[in-house]
């Protein structure tokens, strides 16, 4: 029912204000297979992160969060699977990096869990909030790995776990830079019991 309801959503959405190629103009589609071949794709080893941050990735995550297209994770996330295959065990839970509660009220959302349902729709897993923030902690941008690293410290803590505990957990965020969140989220899960962490984002910026 809510599938139905979210295609009839979107349909009239693409009435009303067609979709638009970030990259050409080009009605039809956030990134048009002309200008896809002009992102720049990431080497899948294990580090997060399926683009490089940057052109067209960056301006489809600034308008995810901040217009609130969230039409656009679905159109990334599909493109994302056709180039990769997430090998999870078997019992992987999806969870992704939570926002602090009055910030997430002022958007309506958090577009890591919008991901990650995506995610765990392409997937067949569980999407769980493992997670919660306890602080709120200033802005990453512009600070140093070391300054970032101190910024995170503390701020999350398990929000609450599954009846089966998982020993494996998939976490999702929009965007990889220094990895001093999702490195803090993932020393909060292993406290917590979780053996195994993997991370998943739609894009890593290189250059910080």
């Amino acid at each position: 029912m809510i599938e139905t309801l979210n295609k009839i959503k979107e349909g009239i959405i693409d009435i009303l204000i067609p979709r638009k190629c970030l990259g050409c103009g080009r009605e039809g589609s956030y990134i048009c297979s002309a200008c896809e071949i002009f992102l720049s794709e990431l080497p899948l080893t294990g580090v997060p992160g399926v683009w490089e941050y940057e052109g067209i990735i960056e301006k489809a995550i600034s308008k995810i969060k901040y217009d609130g297209c969230h039409d656009i994770i679905n159109e990334l996330i599909d493109k994302a699977f056709e180039k990769m295959e997430l090998k999870l065990p078997e019992n992987t839970v999806v969870t992704y990096v939570p926002m602090w509660p009055k910030k997430e009220r002022q958007r309506g959302f958090n577009q890591a869990e919008l991901i990650a349902r995506r995610v765990g729709e392409k997937t067949g897993k569980s999407v769980v909030g493992l997670l919660k923030k306890v602080k709120d902690n200033r802005t990453q941008v512009g600070l140093s790995l070391q300054e970032r690293q101190e910024n995170v410290r503390g701020v999350f803590s398990i929000a609450k776990m599954t009846e089966v505990e998982p020993s494996s957990i998939l976490l999702v965020d929009d965007v990889y830079t220094t990895g001093a969140t999702m490195n803090e989220c993932t020393r909060v899960l292993r406290r917590a019991g979780v053996k195994n962490v993997y991370g998943f984002t739609i894009a890593r910026k290189l250059r910080i």
